[in-house]
């Protein structure tokens, strides 16, 4: 259960922690930033104050100041664990009135929790209840896209989200991911090009979810679509990374709506298709990266979509936190890909 709720904190761009005796058992990479990386396993009454520790309530809001700052403390119980989240003063605000999110984070938690425990008990005959166990784990998934991209929104608008920068061959990443992705995508046919060798410093995690939510929007809303091109090649100081699909295209009078948030359809048929969020992120991924994001769609042709990335891009008043190991769980592709896999999918007896 531990695993689990901490590759859920490990979602979200704010310092995260989770807390169980007392005790610091995970911290995010955006916690130990704040915190430093030997945060685990500190006492929480010495970081954030006997007050806010010894309260007993099942969830609350205090402050504390950490690092010279004043922060703003949710905390959630559950399982014997608490679930804390911190935000600077500043923005305690918007997120306060933004509370819903924080409301929808905590119970998903919970939810996973529990998904997790009825299927260790599920007996593999029962195949009824596991379609619907699918169809849960499949909605889950779903809602941690969508946070996720939040997260990352909310972050870039607010400053708030930490880059973490780092050395790293670009065309290795790609290809280690798409073969991930192949494993659960037959078609259409993903096509991937490149050189040998494409060094570049960027956030590995953000660079990532860029292209699970191009190859997000390919596998939604591409009908017809048999193939999906990605490619990446060097121009000059600059990386371009393209994704080409050969379905339906985009209606003309939809164009300029497309990198809007909540905007993708509009009709009340397509609500099914998602919030609109996945190429939004990805074109503030893009701009992290000292880059941009255009897209050029002719309706019963297809749809191109070119992302630029600086090779060494490090925004000013960006925050950042140290490198860490990279986390390459094929939980990342299910989060990513979860409108757009078939329920099989999430049938995973072990972690994966």
């Amino acid at each position: 259960m531990i695993q689990i709720s901490a590759e859920l904190l490990a979602l979200t761009s704010e310092p995260a922690l989770l807390v169980r005796g007392g005790r610091l058992l995970y911290a995010n990479d955006a916690a130990r930033a704040l915190l430093g990386p030997d945060c685990p396993d500190k006492s929480f009454a010495a970081l954030f104050g006997r007050d806010i520790a010894g309260m007993q309530a099942p969830a609350f809001v205090g402050e504390a100041e950490v690092a010279g700052r004043r922060f703003l403390l949710r905390i959630r119980s559950m399982e014997g664990m608490r679930a804390v989240f911190l935000s600077p003063c500043e923005a305690a605000g918007e997120l306060l009135g933004d509370s819903f999110l924080y409301a929808l984070r905590s119970e998903l938690m919970q939810l996973n929790v529990s998904v997790q425990l009825i299927r260790a008990r599920l007996d593999p005959v029962d195949a009824q209840s596991l379609r619907a166990l699918r169809g849960v784990m499949q909605s889950l998934y779903r809602v941690n896209r969508t946070l996720q991209n939040l997260s990352v929104i909310r972050g870039t608008e607010q400053g708030t989200l930490f880059f973490r920068p780092q050395p790293l061959e670009l065309c290795r990443l790609l290809r280690d991911l798409l073969d991930a992705v192949r494993l659960n995508v037959q078609t259409p046919e993903i096509v991937f090009t490149a050189p040998e060798s494409l060094p570049i410093h960027g956030d590995p995690e953000l660079l990532e979810a860029l292209v699970l939510n191009l190859l997000s929007n390919c596998l939604r809303h591409a009908e017809g679509c048999t193939r999906v091109r990605i490619s990446l090649r060097g121009a000059g100081d600059q990386v371009i990374l393209s994704v080409d699909d050969d379905g339906c295209g985009i209606p003309g009078d939809r164009l300029h709506t497309v990198l809007e948030r909540y905007r993708y359809g509009g009709a009340l048929a397509e609500a099914d298709r998602g919030p609109g969020l996945g190429l939004t992120a990805a074109r503030e991924i893009a701009r992290l990266h000292g880059g941009t994001l255009l897209l050029e769609s002719r309706e019963g042709v297809g749809t191109a979509v070119r992302v630029s990335l600086s090779r060494a891009a490090v925004p000013q008043g960006t925050l950042r936190s140290p490198a860490a190991d990279y986390d390459k769980s094929y939980d990342r592709v299910l989060t990513g890909l979860a409108p757009c896999l078939p329920p099989e999918a999430f049938d995973v007896p072990e972690r994966k």
